[in-house]
């Protein structure tokens, strides 16, 4: 797979439902979770046509493509529509919990923070959609995390663990980068092992803004044969690598955590924790067609 220094905001208390944990980790470089399937759909709104009033270009209201199907303003951290992970795999030096997890004025925070955890030096988040997409639209206005060795993310991905495949779409930031945000796209190819012989397709992309410092809107659409990655409504990377191979429901990753591997992440130091990422709002489409 794949925000300020400073306190933890104030916690609203979290709606719904328990949140599920999750199972085995995957072994993914990009980090993308494992760990059980998705559960019921929350009750999101349903039938507005695409785009959203900060959506990506492609998506737009009246062109029949994308459908809404419903959106978080996360005014509350809703567990009818979310599950709070609490697992972690090798290379991931955050363990998952929803202690970091918090909403204070109509914004989503996921927070890093140091634990005394010598497996585990971090405490993370991974939230994670009950419900699936089989091709669609996501959106999401967010302020990605900065430090080093700091992963901030909105991810598709299919879920199950041990895989029987691989389908993954990944917007990652870096947070030792000021000007950089990383595309990715990952599938596996038989005869190899979906947990250790998957494919991924990074493609890291200047921007003329650091994603740490503000919010902007970040979007995947998802057809078949394609995947299209904007922001603030442009289109800046089209996925077109063994994309015939992407077909499989996607659950929806909201993510910070810190990444083992210095040479892409950059290394662990005193930036890395106290760190946190902000959602201001996130929509879901359905595809329908062309």
């Amino acid at each position: 797979m794949t925000g300020g220094h400073g306190g933890m905001p104030p916690e609203i208390p979290m709606t719904g439902g328990a949140g599920g944990t999750g199972g085995a980790s995957s072994g993914g470089t990009s980090g993308a979770s494992s760990g059980g399937t998705s559960g019921a759909s929350s009750g999101g709104t349903s039938g507005a046509t695409a785009g959203g009033t900060g959506g990506a270009a492609g998506g737009g209201a009246g062109d029949g493509r994308f459908e809404l199907a419903w959106e978080d303003p996360f005014d509350t951290v809703d567990l009818t529509r979310w599950q709070l992970m609490t697992h972690s795999w090798d290379g991931n030096l955050a363990q998952f919990t929803g202690e970091t997890t918090a909403v204070s004025g109509g914004i989503l925070h996921l927070s890093l923070t140091a634990a005394n955890d010598t497996n585990k030096p971090f405490r993370g988040v991974e939230m994670r959609s009950r419900e699936t997409l089989t091709y669609g639209k996501i959106e999401a206005s967010a302020r990605f995390a900065r430090g080093s060795a700091v992963v901030s993310s909105l991810v598709l991905i299919y879920t199950p663990w041990p895989p029987d495949d691989w389908n993954e779409l990944d917007i990652e930031f870096l947070g030792k980068d000021a000007d950089r945000i990383q595309f990715n796209h990952m599938v596996n190819i038989p005869p190899a092992d979906p947990a250790t012989g998957h494919l991924q397709f990074p493609e890291l992309v200047t921007l003329d803004f650091n994603p740490a410092a503000g919010f902007h809107t970040y979007a995947i659409e998802w057809v078949p044969g394609e995947a299209r990655f904007y922001v603030d409504g442009a289109l800046m990377h089209t996925a077109t690598e063994e994309m015939e191979r992407m077909v499989l429901p996607q659950n929806i990753l909201l993510t910070i955590w810190a990444s083992g591997s210095p040479d892409w992440a950059g290394p662990v130091n005193s930036s890395t924790a106290p760190t946190r990422a902000e959602y201001d709002w996130l929509r879901v489409y359905r595809y329908v067609g062309p």
